[in-house]
């Protein structure tokens, strides 16, 4: 598995921005392009925070399974009311980027999309608003509730990234809102994977938007963890469970995996 640390030019965003990328070294007869896994990190962190403070390397090292991780900087991986468009970079932008500078698959059977906190945030917008870009989009404990999430921020910070937060009920970043849009539409979602440690306060915002996309027919997997609260100890169990069953749910990520169609 090779680790490249790209610095770049984002023409969406007017500026330069970094990533880092896990790439696999094979590339076989079979497998010449990989399934990428974008990887979102909570607000606070950066793009190196899920190598610095996980053992991700080690849970994709026998994969056929690209990992980028890109800055998301603070951006609530939003459209900013008053600032760059960071939804519209992570889910347009960087995978057609990716997949031009590295082998990675073009099909959206390929891609997925995950993160943790406000990242696991950005990662189930994304599979709603960007649902023909991603098959799968998965948070870890991560908050659910938009309004919550301003209600949380500093009054001017909250308008900076979202505009006037009495709009919010109707706003693309209301994620019952973006699903409603979808569904009333008869637009095909992404499969959702939702973790959450029991004794995180956010359990029952997770639970629920869980069961509301289940109501409507989405594929959704729910899985409740019981341990100690501490972050980067929680996201790091979370991140390999979730890569076993992304695995198991796709054979082809195994080293010399099952034939595929060609992209």
């Amino acid at each position: 598995m090779a680790l490249l640390h790209v610095k770049y030019h984002s023409e969406i965003l007017g500026m330069p921005v970094e990533m880092a990328v896990l790439l696999p070294q094979t590339v076989t007869e079979n497998i010449q392009s990989f399934p990428t896994l974008y990887l979102l990190h909570e607000m606070g962190e950066g793009h190196t925070s899920w190598l610095r403070k996980t053992s991700l390397e080690r849970y994709v090292d026998e994969l056929s399974l690209a990992v980028v991780m890109p800055a998301g900087h603070t951006s609530y991986y939003t459209d900013m009311y008053h600032g760059k468009p960071y939804f519209t970079f992570i889910t347009e932008e960087l995978p057609a980027l990716c997949e031009n500078m590295f082998p990675l698959s073009q099909t959206k059977d390929e891609r997925f999309i995950a993160g943790n906190g406000i990242g696991g945030y950005g990662a189930l917008k994304a599979g709603l608003s960007a649902s023909n870009t991603f098959s799968v989009a998965a948070a870890f404990s991560s908050p659910i509730n938009v309004l919550g999430i301003a209600d949380r921020l500093e009054k001017q910070r909250a308008i900076v990234i979202f505009g006037q937060v009495d709009e919010l009920n109707n706003s693309p970043n209301n994620l019952y809102k973006a699903a409603e849009s979808l569904l009333n539409l008869n637009k095909p979602l992404s499969e959702f994977y939702i973790s959450c440690i029991e004794e995180n306060n956010l359990l029952e915002e997770n639970e629920s938007f869980n069961t509301y996309l289940k109501n409507f027919g989405v594929k959704t997997t729910f899985e409740k963890t019981i341990g100690e609260h501490t972050d980067w100890k929680h996201w790091d169990h979370a991140v390999e469970k979730f890569i076993s069953w992304l695995t198991e749910k796709n054979p082809v990520l195994r080293r010399g995996g099952t034939d595929r169609g060609t992209n």
